[in-house]
């Protein structure tokens, strides 16, 4: 029963993207596509560290050899944005994974994979697949390892477009915020990218002539997320603290953008003054919080002749009031200034056989908790789990380490990237990043308090986290097809197995003393990546409109 449920959710979606009726029905605006990519990935954890006996005492009774960690599994995503094109003013867009990065194996309801015993209870790829590595586009962690339905049947937007003609544009409904580079707002609808921003909004906008240029003003009004998970006495409280990832009932009543463009240049700026986000409690404790937030962001893009220079920085604050009634005797809690992201990219068109040169730095501080407010100083904000920075890195190892969602996460990198052509059309794409930790001490990164000699010892880690080496080869199959061979290595800096040996301190007990800990020296992984572009066989007159 459970198979054919998706096989009827399949055939139902599909069944979308068949032109009917006497409006146009056709696959178009943002890409379709079918995913599928197999990795292996090697002392990507702090499992990479301890022992057999000392995994077998972690949840699950996990099994390790004695020369680190072997992850292997495989994912797929089939995304169809089918839109209805009712009128040359009405259109209705949507995007829907049929399958949403469904791991093949593992701790998703046996929708793939068998247990040893033969059931479908929910099978591994691997015998050593990790509770803390369950994937979803980044690493998962905790209760989301065993979610039933996780990688179905999934809506991401659903909105129409409406064009008001000299009174402006109207978009209504669950909807990708994209802004700028994209490091903070981002909708994630790039065929190579996971997770994303999606909001349920109402936008309108206009455009204007100005001295100045071309003058875009946006409104919006928000519902960025809600819902309680849990019963705190007879309140309802949310599980943990996090923006914007469905905790507590979250809103802003009216938000605004300004984008201008004048010739080469082109700049803008959004400010959303107020955002309300209630019912959260703080670290799984009793207390219930409501936050009053603002959020704000600007950039600037210069486009010259055969480069490009743009560059984003986007910041919150605000405070977090515990509800009178309930918590009378807790103190408000301050989101500070100093939550901020920010970043930079040159890139320069080449001369055969060099397509593109990229160089890029960006930033992203952790929290330097104050111990006696607990105010809170970095890291509420962070660089979007869909920016396409790398695929090792601040794709999987920063987000499992911090165990959140996201890829700049306290830390600062610096990135240069090379597009080589080659024959047939094929690319070749290398880069190099280096990366360095912005806040030293672990305690206030929620990995633990341990960097010292020993257990119970508390200490710093180091701000070298590591250089990345990364290769890509594209090559297309067919016309609409692409094969992607994905290698990336970490040479591990003394931040990074510092970071790597706090988490273990915290989440194991016994352990060893720092001396007689041994992280391995690099981290690697292998990646293909096999693309399918459905908009490249399936097109009708309206996905051109």
């Amino acid at each position: 029963m459970r198979i054919m449920k998706y096989v009827l959710t399949l055939v139902f979606a599909l069944g979308l993207a068949i032109p009917s009726f006497a409006v146009e029905l056709s696959l178009g605006g943002f890409p379709s596509f079918m995913r599928f990519r197999w990795r292996s990935l090697h002392n990507a954890t702090y499992h990479n560290i301890l022992t057999p006996a000392e995994l077998l005492n972690l949840a699950g009774g996990l099994d390790s050899d004695t020369t680190g960690e072997h992850i292997h599994f495989a994912d797929m995503t089939l995304r169809l944005t089918p839109q209805l094109v009712l009128s040359d003013a009405v259109t209705i867009r949507s995007s829907i994974d049929v399958l949403s990065n469904a791991i093949a194996g593992g701790a998703t309801g046996g929708l793939f994979g068998e247990d040893s015993d033969g059931s479908e209870s929910g099978g591994v790829v691997m015998d050593d697949l990790r509770y803390t590595d369950r994937f979803g586009g980044a690493f998962l962690w905790g209760d989301d390892a065993i979610d039933e339905d996780y990688g179905s049947f999934t809506v991401k937007y659903m909105h129409a477009d409406i064009n008001l003609g000299d009174k402006g544009f109207v978009r209504i409904g669950r909807q990708p915020f994209d802004f700028a580079m994209g490091i903070y707002a981002n909708g994630g609808h790039d065929p190579y990218s996971d997770k994303g921003f999606n909001v349920d909004r109402l936008l309108w906008l206009k455009a204007f002539g100005t001295p100045l240029g071309s003058l875009t003003l946006v409104l919006v009004s928000d519902y960025l997320g809600g819902g309680s998970d849990f019963e705190v006495g007879s309140h309802s409280s949310d599980s943990s603290f996090g923006l914007f990832d469905g905790n507590g009932q979250t809103v802003d009543y009216l938000a605004s953008a300004v984008i201008i463009a004048n010739g080469n240049l082109v700049y803008g700026a959004y400010l959303f003054p107020f955002i309300e986000q209630n019912n959260m409690s703080i670290a799984g404790t009793m207390y219930r919080y409501d936050m009053a937030l603002a959020l704000y962001s600007a950039y600037m893009q210069y486009s010259g002749d055969g480069w490009q220079f743009i560059t984003e920085y986007t910041g919150a604050y605000g405070d977090l009031s515990p509800e009178a009634s309930l918590d009378a005797n807790q103190d408000q809690l301050v989101v500070k200034r100093t939550n901020y992201v920010a970043a930079a990219r040159l890139t320069v068109d080449g001369t055969a056989p060099f397509s593109k040169l990229l160089i890029e730095a960006g930033t992203s501080p952790g929290d330097e908790r104050n111990t006696t407010s607990n105010d809170y100083e970095g890291s509420i904000i962070r660089f979007s789990g869909a920016y396409n920075l790398d695929n090792l890195l601040f794709k999987h190892v920063i987000p499992t380490l911090y165990q959140r969602s996201g890829s700049v996460i306290n830390a600062s990198y610096l990135r240069g990237a090379i597009d080589y052509g080659l024959a047939n059309g094929d690319n070749l794409n290398l880069q190099v990043i280096m990366a360095w930790n912005e806040n030293d001490n672990p305690a206030d990164q929620n990995i633990g308090a341990n960097a010292g000699a020993s257990d119970g010892t508390v200490g710093t880690i180091d701000d070298y986290i590591g250089t990345e080496y990364e290769a890509t080869y594209s090559m297309d199959l067919v016309d609409g097809v692409e094969l992607s061979l994905i290698g990336s290595y970490i040479d591990v800096g003394s931040g990074l197995e510092d970071a790597l040996i706090a988490q273990a301190y915290n989440n194991t007990s016994g352990m060893r003393a720092k001396s007689l800990l041994e992280t391995e020296g690099n981290i690697w992984a292998f990646q293909s990546r096999l693309m399918i572009f459905i908009d490249d066989f399936f097109k009708a007159p309206a996905a051109t409109k």
